[in-house]
């Protein structure tokens, strides 16, 4: 089947579910439905992007109709619903979603499958099928795991993330990680670059607030809270195995093979 346009694949998935969806999840039944083999490295975002600027160009004759944060559903099918329910008035005003600082982040990723050179590659995917993105020239926060225990906090400010990351395999932290979290500033560009600006960011302190929350509980998962920190719905990414790694290990799959 040949690729829908993304506003059409976007329709077409909501019109199927016949209900308000995040748009993280309208990405994924594009992707898994086949509305679209091309997806790029910003699947999500892209359909985030589709959808708010028919929202903002179009108005109330939009397509589309914002519910909450991220939540979209198709504008006439809503109301309609929501007029015989009664609750019109409470959903038909749109709200304008702030940028948060993190903009990509990504949990628990393996220190294995990482090719620990001078400049380590740090490969990542939004969602199965979507282009791969290389956070290695990323900014910001970065934790280091021995398993489930957090042994280290730091910043990745004045070196990027790679380059600090690589340090702590050869200092004195060496032996005692084996997972790394990172939280990162610079948001990730359609065509899989990152967005490498040095503008600043100016956060109120309920943003420094919902910023620390957000991280604590991404990171540490306490059991008691069952929410996603504020602000990182649909912005984590994937780990994905350097070419290198999968080479080497497929070259010592086959020497086990042929040494038995």
């Amino acid at each position: 089947m040949k690729d829908l346009k993304w506003t059409d694949a976007i329709i077409k998935v909501l019109h199927e579910e016949q209900r308000p969806m995040h748009y993280t999840e309208i990405a994924q039944l594009v992707a898994e439905r086949g509305y679209r083999k091309s997806l790029g490295a910003t699947p999500q975002d892209t359909v985030s992007a589709q959808v708010s600027i028919d929202i903002s160009r179009n108005g109330n004759d939009s397509t589309f109709i914002r519910i909450d944060k991220g939540i979209y559903a198709l504008r006439n099918e809503f109301l309609n619903v929501a007029e015989s329910l009664d609750i019109k008035d409470q959903i038909t005003k749109e709200n304008i979603e702030r940028t948060s600082a993190i903009n990509a982040f990504g949990i628990y990723w393996n220190r294995d499958l990482v090719h620990w050179k001078s400049n380590p590659n740090l490969l990542g995917i939004q969602q199965q099928g979507a282009s791969e993105v290389n956070f290695k020239s990323q900014i910001g926060i970065y934790l280091l795991h021995d398993a489930r225990e957090t042994i280290y906090v730091g910043q990745a400010i004045a070196q990027t993330l790679g380059e600090r990351l690589k340090q702590h395999t050869t200092d004195r932290l060496s032996g005692r990680w084996d997972r790394f979290s990172w939280f990162g500033f610079h948001p990730v560009k359609e065509d899989g670059e990152l967005q490498t600006t040095k503008d600043s960011i100016e956060l109120t302190m309920v943003e420094v607030g919902n910023l620390l929350e957000a991280i604590l509980i991404e990171s540490i998962e306490p059991r008691q809270n069952r929410k996603q920190g504020n602000q990182f719905y649909g912005i984590e990414y994937l780990q994905k195995e350097d070419e290198i790694i999968a080479k080497k290990k497929l070259e010592q799959n086959l020497r086990d093979l042929l040494s038995k």
